[in-house]
């Protein structure tokens, strides 16, 4: 009997990571067997950790997008079925990666079929970056986001709770300008309204149908481009106990001063001490928390995870970063021990394969 996989897209900060994992959560309480793969352009994910720190099964694709790291991507889910023998496997594909039916869907359908049944293609998309920003094709970026929207087969639109009845009635109709066809959700991680229809359209046998669509890659190849892509590991050891949400907070609100809030796609942190875990995240300038585990205080050996996704030059983003991680754990008295860290603009979109339908036996 075939895996089914589910492909869950979106851009930056849309909430991809909370979503994939209550599902899986969910899945799970119903006595299914769930694996992740998570994926990033780098390497230190917060994602990938908080999916541990859940008891979650996780592989990842690292150094790179699912498209281009097909081979990679093929792996991580036979090693889950082979270790794990899922049920689902919920796949996260890096935030500024679209043209997935193309290059991830259709060679999945075309080349795998005895493998993997293949759900239909869900996209999430921010509810109030959409209020804010609109959905449009002008800037590169927006060529970028309103593609991930054209090709959607099913449109979550996530943190609605902050939108009021007429906005979500507006992002409904900006939604289907732009891709007629698609169904949408209305998602809340605060309240799990929309989870059970998200679930419902992994849960049936209806396979993704949607033909792929055009897509320029040199637009592409800059949008991906305008992103300064930072991951770091900091490594202390507190004697006395601290505040880990104070650290998180300081960190994330020092980043945000450093920036225009727009040009912040997504900025992540997780800690991990021996008595606690804290999770946070930084969106348009907005911080929010989104998991704690154990109390809020935190002691002894501590490993601090730094993403940030922010519209910048590398070499600024780095020391911006570096900046902000001195100046938080100065604020709660705690000293670094190690650290290593990696800042980059992502290479050109290569893809494994590309399958329009031409490809078609």
């Amino acid at each position: 009997m075939s895996t089914r996989i589910a492909i869950i897209g979106g851009f930056l900060g849309a909430g991809k990571t909370t979503l994939i994992t209550k599902l899986a959560q969910r899945l799970t309480g119903e006595g299914k067997r769930v694996g992740l793969i998570m994926n990033d352009q780098g390497e230190v994910l917060v994602d990938t950790n908080y999916g541990y720190g859940l008891g979650l099964e996780v592989e990842e694709v690292l150094r790179g997008c699912f498209c281009c790291r097909f081979p990679d991507f093929m792996a991580s889910a036979r090693t889950l079925v082979d270790r794990k023998g899922p049920d689902v496997i919920l796949a996260e594909p890096v935030g500024s990666c679209t043209d997935l039916l193309a290059t991830i869907i259709a060679p999945l359908k075309i080349v795998y079929p005895n493998e993997f049944s293949v759900a239909p293609l869900i996209i999430l998309v921010d509810s109030a970056r959409v209020l804010k920003d609109g959905i449009e094709a002008h800037s590169i970026g927006g060529v970028l986001r309103t593609h991930q929207i054209e090709e959607a087969e099913y449109v979550v639109l996530s943190k609605v709770d902050l939108v009021g009845t007429k906005d979500l009635a507006r992002l409904r109709k900006a939604i289907k300008a732009v891709n007629p066809d698609c169904k949408i959700i209305p998602y809340s991680s605060v309240t799990d309204d929309g989870l059970d229809r998200v679930l419902k359209v992994i849960a049936a046998r209806k396979s993704s149908a949607r033909a792929p669509k055009p897509i320029d890659y040199d637009t592409y190849a800059r949008a991906e481009a305008e992103l300064g892509w930072y991951n770091g590991r900091y490594l202390f050891s507190a004697k006395d106990r601290y505040d880990t949400y104070e650290l998180a907070n300081q960190l994330l609100r020092q980043i945000a001063t450093q920036f225009d809030p727009s040009d912040i796609a997504h900025a992540k942190v997780m800690i991990k001490s021996e008595t606690n875990a804290v999770k946070m995240s930084l969106v348009l300038g907005n911080i929010t928390v989104d998991a704690v585990g154990g109390s809020r205080y935190g002691n002894g050996s501590t490993e601090l995870i730094v993403n940030a996704r922010i519209i910048s030059t590398p070499e600024r983003l780095r020391e911006a970063v570096r900046e902000a991680v001195e100046l938080a754990m100065a604020s709660v008295h705690l000293n670094l021990e190690r650290s290593e860290d990696d800042c980059f603009a992502p290479s050109p979109p290569r893809p494994h394969y590309r399958m329009t339908g031409k490809d078609e036996p």
